[in-house]
C-alpha cells in the first residue's frame, strides 16, 4: 500500500483536529491509526486500508461488538479518506471504509451519463436544490433497478423491467409521486438519447395516487407534549425544549429549524424570517413568547461557545450544526409518556397538527398554506383527512335506511 502521501501530509490532519477542538483522546486515536498505516501499511502483503483493518482486528483479537473495534474502524476510515481523497473529518459524515458505496457510483457509464446530463440541464432552470436532489435520487434508484435486473442499456428495457420497479406482483410498492420524480430525469435526457428514452417513458404504468390516513396527534397527546415543554423539573435539555417548541408552535420543517441563525430572529418584531430549504421561498412567521423564551434560554444558559453561526449546535466538540431533530423530539415524547410503544414522532407530525388545528378553527386553507410555507394550494389536501369536526358535518345519517338486525350482531 502506497503511504507516501500520508507520510507527507499527516501533520495537516493532526493540526486540523487541534484547531477544531477535538478531544485529546480522539487525537491520540488518530495518531495511533496514522502510525499503524505508516508502519504496517507499507508491508508488501497489505494492499488496502481494509486489509490493514482486518489484520489489526485479528492481531488484537477484537470481538465483533467490542467498542474499541468500532473506534478503530471509524478512525482508520478517517485516515483513509484523508489519505486518498484529502477529506478532513466532519461530524455526522460516515468515514468507515466498510460503508456501502454510493448508489450513483454503482451505475454503469451510460446510466451515469443520464444522471449527469439531467443535472447539467436542470441547473439552468428554476428548480430548487431540494427538488433536484429528490429527482436525481429517484432517477438513480430506477436506473440501478434496471441494471440489477440485467438491463445494461436503456434501449434494452422492457415493460416488465419497468413494472417490476413499481409492483412486486401483489401490490404497488412505489407511488405515483415516485414516478413523477423519475420522469423529469428521463425527459431531460431526450436530446441526448432520443427515441430510446421516449420508448422507456411510454412503458411507465399509470400508478394511482393514494393517500394514507396520517397518524395525527390526538388532543390528549398534544396536551401532554405541550405541558412537558414547559415543565421545569424534567430531564430535558434546553436544546430539546427549544427545538421541540419551535416544531410544535410554528410547524417549521426540521431542516429549517436546524438552519436558523441569529439573523433569522427579529426579537423586536417577534418574528422568524427565513428562506425555506425545500422551496427556496421566503417565509415570515410570528414568534410567540413561548418560542422566543425557549430559544433565548438555550442561547444564554446552554449553548456552548462556538464560532458556528447556526443557533443549534451539538454538545460535542467542535460544536457543529446538528444533523437531525428527531432525537430531540423523541426525548420530549418519552418524558411526556406519549407514543412510547411506537408511532410517528418526527417533525412532520407537528406541521400536520398545526394545519389540522387551524382547519378545525375554520382558518382558510389559503392562510394555512402561507403559514406552512406551501408554494401550491394543493399541498393542504393531505391534511384534510384529519379535520374530523368538518368531516362529521359531511356525514349522512342512516335513520332513513333500513339495516338488517344481523348487521349489528356481527
Amino acid at each position: 500500500m502506497d503511504v507516501s502521501n500520508l507520510q507527507e501530509h499527516y501533520p495537516l490532519l493532526l493540526e486540523y483536529l487541534c484547531d477544531n477542538g477535538y478531544s485529546h483522546c480522539h487525537i491520540q486515536w488518530m495518531r495511533r491509526c496514522i502510525k499503524l498505516a505508516l508502519n504496517e501499511g507499507s508491508s508488501p502483503d497489505i494492499d488496502s486500508y481494509e486489509q490493514l483493518y482486518w489484520r489489526e482486528v485479528q492481531k488484537r483479537g477484537y470481538k465483533d461488538a467490542a467498542p474499541v473495534r468500532g473506534t478503530l474502524r471509524s478512525v482508520l476510515g478517517c485516515v483513509k479518506r484523508f489519505d486518498l481523497e484529502g477529506t478532513y473529518p466532519q461530524p455526522n459524515l460516515c468515514h468507515g471504509f466498510l460503508a456501502p458505496a454510493k448508489s450513483y457510483d454503482l451505475l454503469n457509464d451510460e446510466y451515469k451519463s443520464v444522471i449527469d446530463y439531467y443535472e447539467q440541464t436542470v441547473k439552468l432552470g428554476s428548480k430548487v436544490a431540494h427538488t433536484i436532489y429528490t429527482e436525481r435520487r429517484a432517477g438513480i434508484l430506477f436506473l440501478l433497478h434496471l441494471q440489477n435486473t440485467g438491463v445494461q442499456s436503456i434501449k434494452d428495457a422492457t415493460e416488465r423491467h419497468v413494472l417490476d420497479f413499481f409492483y412486486d406482483g401483489e401490490k404497488i410498492i412505489r407511488s405515483k409521486a415516485y414516478k413523477e420524480k423519475i420522469t423529469p430525469v428521463l425527459n431531460a435526457t431526450i436530446p441526448l438519447y432520443g427515441e430510446p428514452i421516449r420508448k422507456l417513458l411510454s412503458l411507465f404504468p399509470s400508478v394511482p395516487k393514494s393517500y394514507q390516513n396520517y397518524p395525527y396527534l390526538t388532543q390528549l397527546e398534544s396536551e401532554k407534549f405541550r405541558i412537558w415543554l414547559e415543565e421545569e423539573n424534567s430531564q430535558l435539555t434546553l436544546l430539546d425544549k427549544a427545538i421541540a417548541t419551535i416544531a410544535y408552535y410554528t410547524g417549521l420543517r426540521g431542516t429549517d429549524i436546524l438552519s436558523l441563525t441569529p439573523e433569522n430572529i427579529d426579537w423586536e418584531k417577534e418574528t422568524i424570517h427565513l428562506v425555506q430549504s425545500k422551496s427556496g421561498v421566503e417565509l415570515t412567521l410570528p414568534m410567540n413568547a413561548i418560542v422566543g423564551n425557549a430559544i433565548w434560554d438555550y442561547l444564554i444558559y446552554e449553548r456552548p461557545k462556538s464560532d458556528e453561526r447556526i443557533i443549534f449546535v451539538n454538545g460535542v466538540r467542535p460544536y457543529n450544526k446538528i444533523s437531525c431533530v428527531w432525537d430531540h423530539l423523541k426525548n420530549v415524547f418519552n418524558e411526556a409518556g406519549v407514543r412510547m410503544d411506537g408511532g410517528r414522532t418526527g417533525v412532520r407530525i407537528f406541521r400536520h397538527h398545526l394545519a389540522t388545528s387551524l382547519l378545525g378553527s375554520q382558518v382558510s386553507s389559503t392562510v394555512i398554506s402561507s403559514i406552512l410555507g406551501h408554494t401550491s394550494p394543493e399541498s393542504i389536501n393531505p391534511y384534510l383527512d384529519a379535520d374530523l369536526e368538518h368531516l362529521r358535518e359531511c356525514s349522512l345519517g342512516i335513520e332513513d335506511y333500513p339495516v338488517a338486525k344481523e348487521v349489528f350482531e356481527l
